[in-house]
């Protein structure tokens, strides 16, 4: 659509498309409560709160037993599914506005085994491959056209982000960030559909489970002062260092794990095992880190700072082998416990840094290597409960964060569009 053009408003073609975003986000919503609902009695099952323990050997049998037996399952599944070698993120899929629905159902079995089974990864790309596979599936039966399609698989990331974060456009905000054709009309094409959809799935989602991830730590109070502005760009700094040794970590992870000869159980094996070793020493480097950043939040004041660091250095080795090796999941949240664990060191060495805004802004540093900046503040506010003019002090690290990664030529190492980092 040209600027000139008038708004598509008086179509009946375009109030199809926002009764199927609607359609969409409705079975965003229903997907969501029903995945997360068995996810989390399937893991509380299997592990009760094993996974929030800070203390090293104490995995058990457990921890040494269920990532391999997971590995085994989903590199099984590969080869019955004929899957390929590596499934795509969810960030690529919604970058190029297409995902495959005969692959759809294979993604999300191998991503409640990842999940269940303790690899370091979140459950947001399930719910939005899940979502977006509808409507892609949706549109394939109406025999829309690939633009409708780009649409559709927009709207099923802004369902199931709408309905987890709790905010009808946080998904429209991914969708602004991730669009590469700089002349389709955002406002139109993804931005309203996509906040239909938001909009439906948050209806269905709040009533069962409420707000997941709204304030889902707390801290402190702190009177704000502006020198905190300033900490932000230190922060900022640190954000991106730690992106970017995830990011380096990661494609050294990927090569090897591609050299690992015969059938992808095996590859996935090694990648179970590997997650089962360090779980045994540490089981807080298992699944997200959602509830072990909680725990590093509630005690900051009487955990050691090196072992929150070895802490960090061990999530960052397993984010990147369950990444590499085949288990499917979201990055972020682990990308969260990062940053937001190094935060709470920082707080540690800098006690007039207030606890929230040294976590707040240094998780959303470290995930700005995804390469949508507004959206990983949006999450950072919203995880961490902070206010204005509080979160300009995220923004600011993001902002610097952003900076430095696209200033090395580095757009996201999850990202179809990501270059080779230089060097």
């Amino acid at each position: 659509m040209s600027e000139h053009e008038q708004p598509p408003l008086s179509t009946a073609r375009y109030w199809i498309i926002l009764a199927r975003s609607a359609v969409i986000g409705l079975f965003a919503g229903v997907f969501a409560v029903v995945f997360l609902g068995l996810e989390h009695a399937a893991r509380a099952t299997l592990w009760g709160d094993l996974g929030e323990s800070f203390v090293w050997f104490s995995g058990g049998i457990r921890a040494l037993t269920i990532p391999v037996g997971a590995g085994l399952i989903v590199g099984f599944a590969y080869s019955l599914f004929h899957l390929p070698v590596r499934l795509k993120s969810f960030l690529e899929e919604i970058e190029e506005g297409h995902t495959d629905p005969s692959v759809t159902p294979k993604a999300i079995i191998v991503s409640f085994v990842s999940l269940v089974g303790g690899a370091s990864l979140g459950p947001e790309a399930p719910l939005v491959v899940a979502a977006s596979g509808f409507g892609n599936w949706l549109t394939r039966r109406a025999g829309a056209s690939v633009v409708d399609t780009r649409t559709a698989t927009f709207s099923g990331a802004a369902g199931a982000l709408g309905g987890l974060m709790s905010s009808p456009f946080i998904g429209t905000l991914f969708a602004f960030e991730l669009e590469r054709e700089n002349r389709m009309n955002l406002l139109f094409r993804h931005i309203i559909p996509g906040g239909v959809s938001g909009i439906m799935a948050f209806v269905v989602v709040y009533p069962f489970i409420g707000s997941p991830f709204l304030n889902l730590y707390a801290f402190p109070d702190f009177e704000f002062t502006n020198w905190y502005l300033l900490a932000g760009v230190g922060l900022g700094v640190l954000g991106a260092v730690l992106g970017l040794v995830v990011g380096a970590l990661g494609k050294a992870s990927a090569g090897l794990a591609s050299r690992i000869p015969g059938p992808p159980i095996v590859r996935v094996g090694l990648g179970g095992v590997t997650l089962a070793v360090i779980a045994f020493v540490m089981p807080a480097t298992l699944f997200s880190g959602i509830d072990a950043l909680s725990v590093v939040i509630d005690n900051t004041a009487t955990l050691a700072s090196w072992l929150l660091l070895a802490v960090v250095g061990l999530k960052i080795i397993t984010l990147s082998v369950s990444m590499a090796t085949g288990f499917y999941g979201g990055m972020f949240f682990p990308m969260f416990f990062i940053g937001g664990t190094v935060g709470a060191v920082v707080h540690q060495l800098f006690p007039s840094l207030p606890l929230a805004l040294a976590v707040g802004a240094t998780m959303a540093a470290t995930a700005a290597i995804a390469g949508i900046p507004f959206s990983v503040v949006i999450l950072a506010v919203f995880v961490t409960g902070i206010g204005p003019p509080a979160a300009a002090v995220i923004t600011i690290a993001v902002i610097v964060s952003v900076s430095i990664t696209y200033g090395l030529g580095i757009v996201g190492p999850w990202s179809s569009q990501a270059p080779t980092a230089p060097g």
